[in-house]
Order: structure tokens, then C-alpha cells, then sequence
């Protein structure tokens, strides 16, 4: 009998032909469910970027008035509140996180100070205190080397930005002895910025605060011993002032006292306490003077009226005048 068995050669074909491809079909699921893995296993924080808004900031102080003889800690002035913001970016969607914002000046503190530190001045230093919005964590809050900020963010929409607002402001505080009369501001400590999230990524920003700075410190080198001084002025008759406008009669002598310190010359501006915009040599009467036409004028010696000027402090301050370098001790200014 002739046979051929081909069934056994047949089925070793399939068999074989269905191994390899199960092999394959397998070796392709491991590639699949790899990629999955991979994608599956890639950090959340990769989704995010931070920023930190508003940097860059520089100050400008006008006029620091500093009081005659003032105690190391005082604050002699304090600047409006600058505004910046944290900004951080959400990809991947609905997320949360925790951002930290690092506000850090790598200057020493002034001596006996934790968180004043040193301008170009001798003995005038700089304070920063932030506060932050709803969220956050800084609430007058000094910086003092370093400070975290710490803020809750989410965000359940597409590509979001979420801000959180914050503000700092700059505060002039006495650290010790200055000097007498008028000096430049000119530089101040750099505030260094970074942000990061707590899962890990972090940025290094710019400054919030460059270090520029301008302004004039004006220290008070005499204080007034005679507040309120009282002249009393002749009698004078309607005959004595009859050549009309411009008449004077009653001159009488009086002074005025400072108690100074040696090491500045001296400047005096004189106000009219009833209309300080007055910037004429006539004084304005009282509302309840009875006197009409006439006015009151003050001579500088006999023969120089005093331009009377604003309440204010300062190299340019109008119709003020120089009196002389300032003595150790006891100042008398005749008028």
C-alpha cells in the first residue's frame, strides 16, 4: 500500500507558523504596554513651569527726612507696596501643587539687625517685608537672608495660568550714627528671586530688587529749641504807613534757637503756617486779625526779606537760604 501521511508534516508547519506569530503578537503587547508605562510613569511636574512676575525693581526714595539724634531701629520711612505676582503653567489637567517662591539677599545684616541691611549710607539700612494674597503664607513678613513663600495652586481647566499676587515694601531704618546734612542714596541690597514646586523642579529668576536706588537723606543737624516763638510788635498808626503800598513802620528785632551738632552747614526755610503755598515776602494775617492791608514781612538782616517757602526738606528746597556750618552746641539766628 502506498500512503502518504502528510498530516504530521502539516501540522508541525502550523504549529510552528502559530508559535512565531504568538511571539511576535506578544513581543508587540510588551512594546505597547512599555510605551504606556513610560508615558504613564513620566513625572506630573513635567506638565508645569513657574515664574515669579514684576521683577526687576529699582527704588526710588525722594526726600528721607532722618529726625535729629534718631535711635538706631527707627524707621524713618516707608515706601508704597510693589506688587508681583507667582505664575505658574498647567499642561496637563485637572492638577494641583505646592509652589515655594525664594526671596533671598546675600548681604550681611546690619550690625544688631536680623533683617535691616546696609545701604551706601553710613548708619541708614533697608528693610523688606512681603505679603502675600489668599493661598499663600507671608503675612508682614520681614525678609531676613531668606524667605519661602509658600502657595497652594490648582487648576481644573485647559493650559491654565494661575497667579498668586504678592507685594513687598522697602523701609528705611536707622542703624546707626549718620551724619549730619544732606547725602546720596545711590545702591541698596539685591533681593535674589527662584521659584519651584515641591515636587522638584525649581528656576532661578531675575532680582525682584536689582540694587539701584536713588534718593537724597536729609538728617537733621539743628532741632528748634523756641517752637513757638512770640514777637511783639509796636503800636503803629495809620500816619506811619500813609505813603501807601509798600510802607513799613515797627521794625522789631527777635531770633530764633537751635540746638546743633557739629559736622554740616546749615540751611532754614521759613513757612507761612496760614497759607503754606505762600512763596511771596509777606506773611498772611490770621483769619481772626482785625488789622485789614496791612501784612507782616521778616528780614534776614537789615536789609534781605525772607522768601517764605514750603514745609519741606531737601538741597532744592525753595527760598530756603544757608545759615553757616552748624556749631556744637547752641545756634542763635537773629532776624
Amino acid at each position: 500500500m502506498n500512503s502518504i501521511y502528510a498530516i504530521p508534516t502539516s501540522s508541525r508547519k502550523f504549529s510552528d507558523g502559530s508559535r512565531s506569530r504568538t511571539q511576535r503578537l506578544r513581543y508587540a503587547m510588551a512594546m505597547l504596554l512599555l510605551v504606556l508605562s513610560a508615558l504613564v510613569a513620566s513625572p506630573a511636574h513635567a506638565q508645569v513651569s513657574c515664574e515669579v512676575l514684576d521683577t526687576g525693581k529699582v527704588v526710588t526714595a525722594g526726600v528721607i527726612s532722618v529726625p535729629m539724634n534718631a535711635a538706631p531701629g527707627t524707621t524713618v520711612m516707608k515706601l508704597a507696596s510693589a506688587s508681583f505676582r507667582g505664575d505658574c503653567y498647567f499642561q496637563s489637567l485637572p492638577a494641583s501643587g505646592v509652589l515655594i517662591v525664594r526671596l533671598s539677599i546675600s548681604t550681611a545684616p546690619a550690625t544688631g539687625f536680623t533683617d535691616v541691611y546696609p545701604t551706601n549710607i553710613s548708619g541708614l539700612g533697608v528693610r523688606y517685608t512681603v505679603d502675600s494674597g489668599t493661598g499663600c503664607d507671608a503675612t508682614n513678613t520681614p525678609i531676613a537672608t531668606s524667605l519661602d513663600i509658600t502657595c497652594d495652586v490648582s487648576a481644573d481647566g485647559t493650559f491654565v495660568h494661575v497667579y498668586t499676587p504678592m507685594s513687598v515694601t522697602v523701609s528705611f531704618v536707622v542703624t546707626g550714627i549718620i551724619n549730619g546734612g544732606a547725602s546720596t542714596l545711590s545702591s541698596i541690597p539685591s533681593v535674589g528671586t527662584a521659584v519651584r514646586i515641591q515636587s522638584g523642579l525649581s528656576w532661578t529668576k531675575p532680582a525682584m530688587y536689582t540694587g539701584t536706588a536713588s534718593g537724597t537723606l536729609s538728617t537733621a543737624t539743628c532741632s528748634v529749641q523756641t517752637q513757638a516763638p512770640a514777637v511783639d510788635l509796636p503800636t503803629v498808626t495809620t500816619r506811619a504807613l500813609s505813603s501807601g503800598i509798600g510802607a513799613t513802620a515797627g521794625r522789631t528785632g527777635f531770633s530764633l534757637s537751635f540746638s546743633c551738632v557739629r559736622g554740616a552747614r546749615v540751611s532754614i526755610v521759613i513757612t507761612d503756617a496760614v497759607t503754606p503755598e505762600n512763596r511771596t515776602n509777606v506773611l498772611t494775617l490770621a483769619p481772626d486779625s482785625t488789622a485789614k492791608g496791612v501784612g507782616i514781612q521778616i528780614l534776614r538782616d537789615q536789609s534781605t526779606l525772607v522768601l517764605f517757602g514750603p514745609d519741606a526738606v531737601g538741597q532744592s528746597v525753595a527760598n530756603q537760604w544757608l545759615i553757616g556750618a552748624s556749631p556744637d552746641g547752641l545756634l542763635t539766628l537773629p532776624l
